[in-house]
C-alpha cells in the first residue's frame, strides 16, 4: 500500500483534509515526493447533496509508477472520502481501483481491507489502459441497510461509442451519515508515486485530460442536476521542482482543456516543459 504524504498535505491546504491510499505494488525505494498535481472543480457552495458522479477522462499518455483518480469527501465528514480511477505499478501493470476511507464492508470480485494511516476498503481489477480510449468514471450511492450506506463504482470504456463496455469494480459500505458528497470537494489527482529520481525532470511524463464531472444523474432521462466547472489547478510555483534539476517534486502544468465534452482541464506530470504539449484529438 502506498500512502501519499504529498497528497495529504495539499488536500489539507485546500481545506479538504483527508488521506489517499493507492493499493498497488509496494514501492521498494523511497517515493518521489511532491510529484503530483490537482484539478479542482466548482459546483457552487450549496451543492452538498451529491449522490452520484460521472466523469469522462482520457489518459492520453500513461506512465509507470503513476496514478490518475477522481477524489471527493463526504458532506457530513469533510476529513474523509474516497477515490476512483487508475494506477500503474513501476513494472507497468495497471489496474482500476475504487476505495473508501473508514468503510466497514465491501462486495466484489476483488475487494479487500487496507490499513496503515487509517483503514478502509478497496475494490480493484487488472485493467490495461489504452491511450486511444476514453473512460467514464461512475460513482453512485446504491443502497442502505442497518449498518450504513453502500456506494458503487464502475469504469465504462468508450462511453460515447457504439458499444461501451461497463465494468463494476464493487460496492463499499460506510457509515449511514456518509450518504452525500460535498460538490466543491470533487477534484482530480495525478501523481507519480514511483521511486526517487536524481533530477525531478526525470519523473516519467503522464498526461490526463478531464471532462467536467457531472452529479446526480437522472436514470430515466440521463440528465444531470449539477455539472462542474473547472476552477483551478496546482500552481507550478508551489512545487519544489523549478529548473528540473531539483531532487524532489516534478515539473507540472494544469490548464483548461476541451476534448469535445465541455470545458474541462488537462494535467501534465513529469518530464520538462517541452513535454507538456496538448495531445492531438485525432489520436483517440
Amino acid at each position: 500500500m502506498i500512502i501519499h504524504r504529498s497528497f495529504r498535505t495539499l488536500w489539507s491546504v485546500a481545506c479538504v483534509i483527508g488521506l489517499l491510499a493507492a493499493l498497488s505494488t509496494a514501492v521498494a525505494a523511497q517515493q518521489q515526493q511532491y510529484a503530483n498535481a490537482y484539478a479542482f472543480w466548482e459546483f457552487g457552495d450549496k451543492v452538498n447533496d451529491v449522490e452520484s458522479i460521472d466523469q469522462t477522462i482520457w489518459i492520453a499518455k500513461p506512465a509507470t509508477g503513476s496514478q490518475w483518480v477522481l477524489i471527493w469527501t463526504w458532506t457530513a465528514d469533510p476529513a474523509h472520502g474516497g477515490y476512483l480511477g487508475f494506477n500503474a505499478s513501476d513494472e507497468g501493470k495497471s489496474q482500476a481501483l475504487f476505495s473508501l476511507w473508514n468503510a466497514d464492508q465491501a462486495k466484489g470480485k476483488s475487494c479487500a481491507k487496507f490499513g496503515g494511516e487509517g483503514e478502509g476498503w478497496s475494490c480493484r481489477m487488472p485493467f490495461e489502459i489504452n491511450a486511444d480510449t476514453q473512460y467514464q468514471l461512475r460513482l453512485a450511492r446504491t443502497g442502505s441497510d442497518k449498518q450504513g450506506v453502500w456506494w458503487s463504482a464502475w469504469i465504462i470504456e468508450d462511453p460515447s461509442g457504439d458499444a461501451p463496455v461497463e465494468h463494476l469494480l464493487g460496492e463499499i459500505r460506510v457509515n449511514a451519515k456518509m450518504n452525500a458528497i460535498r460538490g466543491n470537494s470533487i477534484a482530480n489527482f495525478s501523481e507519480y508515486f514511483g521511486g526517487t529520481v536524481p533530477k525531478c525532470s526525470q519523473v516519467p511524463v503522464s498526461i490526463l485530460a478531464l471532462a467536467p464531472p457531472a452529479a446526480n444523474r437522472n436514470k430515466a432521462t440521463g440528465d444531470y442536476a449539477h455539472t462542474g466547472a473547472y476552477r483551478s489547478g496546482t500552481d507550478p510555483k508551489d512545487n519544489p521542482c523549478k529548473t528540473g534539476n531539483e531532487a524532489s517534486g516534478n515539473m507540472l502544468k494544469v490548464e483548461p482543456f476541451d476534448f469535445g465534452l465541455g470545458d474541462g482541464a488537462i494535467i501534465f506530470i513529469g518530464g520538462t516543459s517541452k513535454d507538456h504539449v496538448k495531445p492531438d484529438l485525432g489520436d483517440q
